[in-house]
């Protein structure tokens, strides 16, 4: 009788210490070859984005591997990306709306489908999808500039970036050896905002600032009108143009007024900022939540946060630098637009 009670015991902590899931990456991944189960395919060939109406998109891998769906206008060239990593792609992970990810914006007119693969060669095309009717525009609830006047932005620099010019509404450091960059258009209006440089010995190119009583779209005397105190719901958005070059980056940093006396003191008040690696070529949707901003960690540069939370009903400016890599050589820049806060959703253009 001892000999069955111990064996049921046994049986009864083995059954107790297994689990339903499976932890981890599955062997079939792993271990897998890579092949295409069902092809790429769409729910529609001509879709009205103005109807309400989204394409959704199928195919299933014998893997679970990294994918991006690329959807590409033949006239405009706008570009909407849509990454995952599932092994049954559905329209759970791969809907499309009509918004970009790099500007412009899509027209009425025929968009190319396909899908690449980060660890293997393959292409997947799926048929042209006519778009009938565009995406309504998307609500923006405080516009900080589209930078069409530059009315209320200042700049500075380095004292080694000699060259600096305010062209029009537009910053650039070092303009004279800029090539094509200078040539590049606004995505949004007829102007942007650029910063750039070539004779690269610090870190830290140049910079742009603004108050947020000088904004272009705010009802507050000395702060941005941010209706919530909750950072996880406010996204600051911008349209944002890399060179490609993999150097350049794009730091923003939203210096709060914590005492409420009109003035911003980099010694006592806190500056929440986040840096972006402008790692491609084009104009880019950005969206950043300001639960991704961190107090600055830069002595005497808003490191001291009076009151010790991010207080986003306090901010009364905002900076935007152009820093580069560690060890760079060429030339760095990025180019600015269309700059805007929304609440609780990134903007989608």
């Amino acid at each position: 009788m001892k000999k069955y009670i111990i064996i049921a015991l046994g049986l009864a902590l083995f059954s107790s210490c297994t689990k339903d899931e499976v932890e981890g990456p599955e062997l079939q991944d792993i271990f897998g070859e890579f092949g295409v189960v069902t092809p790429l395919t769409t729910d529609r060939s001509t879709v009205d984005f103005s109807a309400g109406e989204s394409v959704s998109f199928n195919a299933e891998l014998t893997i679970r591997t990294n994918w991006t769906l690329h959807i590409i206008g033949l006239s405009s060239g706008a570009k909407k990306e849509i990454k995952g990593r599932e092994r049954e792609i559905t329209q759970e992970v791969a809907r499309w709306n009509g918004s970009i990810t790099f500007a412009p914006l899509f027209g009425e007119e025929e968009c190319s489908v396909y899908m690449t693969f980060d660890e293997h060669p393959d292409t997947l095309f799926a048929d042209n999808i006519t778009v009938a009717g565009v995406k309504p525009e998307d609500s923006i609830n405080i516009l900080i500039s589209d930078f069409e006047t530059g009315t209320g932005w200042g700049t500075f620099a380095e004292a080694a970036a000699t060259n600096q010019n305010v062209n029009g509404s537009y910053f650039i450091a070092d303009p004279v050896n800029q090539g094509e960059f200078l040539s590049v258009a606004a995505p949004e209006g007829n102007r942007h905002w650029r910063m750039t440089y070539t004779n690269i010995n610090s870190v830290f190119i140049c910079g742009a600032n603004t108050l947020a009583a000088a904004s272009q779209d705010t009802e507050a005397d000395n702060y941005f009108s941010i209706g919530t105190n909750n950072p996880e719901n406010v996204y600051l958005n911008l349209l944002l143009y890399g060179l490609g070059d993999g150097n350049t980056r794009c730091s923003i940093g939203l210096q709060e007024d914590d005492n409420l006396d009109g003035e911003y003191d980099r010694f006592t008040e806190g500056t929440y900022n986040t840096t972006i690696e402008v790692d491609w070529q084009g104009w880019k949707v950005v969206s950043i939540p300001l639960s991704d901003f961190q107090l600055s960690t830069v002595g005497g540069f808003g490191n001291n946060d009076a009151t010790g939370n991010q207080d986003i009903d306090r901010i009364l400016s905002m900076e935007v630098l152009l820093l580069a890599a560690e060890g760079t050589t060429g030339p760095v820049g990025f180019g600015m637009d269309y700059l805007n806060f929304t609440y609780f959703s990134p903007w989608t253009p």
